[in-house]
């Protein structure tokens, strides 16, 4: 764990995702699903962000609409600046888009969306709050960070009492499929049910 957290501290990214080479998930993932629109509520320095902007790029169209609050955040978080650095070249062409907004109600101004990205140091209530809303909005993927158990058993998520992923998305079967990458800090991908 010492490891990686050095290796996420000198990184551009600060990102969990690059551990494990998550990157060439959310590539891959666009590659094959070919969206027309992404919708990230999280985007932080822009890891995801970027391999699903470089594949919506090689796909030859699709944008990536990045929300996210910045450095108004209250806890771990980075300037605006240094995610539209980081994303200059998508920024630049249009394929991604970055919105300095608080992600409750950004539902409303979608009909639609291919593929909807969820990092928002995620535990139960929080996607109580979003997914509802979006789930019948979403044509193919919704991609959750976390959902194992190492994730919800994070410092944090022990401290503040959180309710653990696993525990929302068992209660919650019935309404969608979804498979879990368990590699920290875990990825889980959401397949509605239509």
């Amino acid at each position: 764990m010492e490891k990686w957290i050095k290796r996420q501290e000198e990184s551009k990214w600060k990102s969990s995702y690059e551990e494990n080479d998550y990157g060439d998930i959310f590539y891959g993932l666009v590659r094959v699903i070919k969206p027309k629109l992404i919708v990230e509520l999280g985007t932080k320095n822009g890891y995801s962000a970027f391999h699903m902007a470089k594949a919506l790029k090689e796909n030859g169209y699709g944008k990536i609409h990045c929300y996210d609050l910045w450095e108004k955040y209250q806890y771990n978080s980075c300037p605006m600046s240094v995610a539209e650095e980081n994303l200059k070249e998508f920024v630049n062409s249009g394929t991604a888009v970055l919105k300095l907004r608080d992600i409750i109600g950004i539902d409303k101004d979608y009909d639609s969306v291919d593929i909807l990205h969820i990092d928002l140091g995620n535990h139960g209530k929080i996607l109580e709050q979003i997914i509802p809303y979006w789930l019948p909005k979403v044509k193919s993927l919704v991609i959750l960070e976390g959902g194992s158990e190492e994730r919800d058993n994070v410092e944090w998520m022990k401290k503040y009492n959180k309710q653990p992923i696993r525990n929302w998305l068992n209660k919650r079967k019935n309404k969608f499929q979804y498979i879990v990458l368990k590699s920290f800090p875990s990825l889980t991908l959401i397949e509605p049910i239509k």
